[in-house]
């Protein structure tokens, strides 16, 4: 079987890549909540209603889901770093769980799970990053970040039609 081997360069260069797409998904995410923020202003000129705050509410959720997706993205960046510092952590991680193994021998007490919740969180945190490429939360990306461009358009046609009346 063939091994796949990738240099530090080429990492690099796709995490570069990466961050200035994170970065262009985090200023379109601010764009379209600058742009809510001028419809709920305008939406509240006179009186804010119910229905106004589910608008907004409802506007913000697209940004919210973009957000997500770059801290993910980011996360992802620092799985590299992680995966080399793993050994080292690891022995740690046995150490600690000797111990804690060796005190659930003599005590039952609910902060032993408390203890155990750190590694267990350690262990899960290698994993969970990779949640953003799931096909289900990428086409919810790619759909919030659809609303996300409509947005600010949305906005603008708000505005005309508040400076006309």
């Amino acid at each position: 079987m063939a091994q796949i081997t990738v240099s530090a360069t080429q990492l690099g260069a796709l995490g570069g890549v990466v961050r200035r797409i994170v970065g262009f998904i985090r200023r379109l995410a601010l764009v379209a909540i600058g742009a809510v923020v001028l419809i709920a202003a305008l939406l509240a000129r006179g009186e804010l209603s119910a229905g106004d705050t589910v608008i907004t509410v409802l506007l913000l959720v697209p940004p919210a889901i973009l957000l997500l997706f770059a801290q993910g993205l980011r996360e992802v960046l620092e799985l590299p770093e992680r995966l080399r510092k793993l050994p080292g952590e690891g022995q740690e991680q046995i150490a600690q769980l000797t111990r804690i193994a060796g005190q659930a021998r003599t005590a039952r007490s609910p902060l032993l799970l408390w203890r155990l919740r750190g590694s267990l969180r350690d262990v899960a945190g290698l994993a969970l990053p990779l949640r953003v490429f799931t096909p289900g939360f990428l086409g919810v990306t790619a759909v919030a970040a659809l609303f996300c461009v409509l947005i600010p358009g949305i906005a603008v046609i708000v505005l005309l039609v508040a400076a006309v009346a």
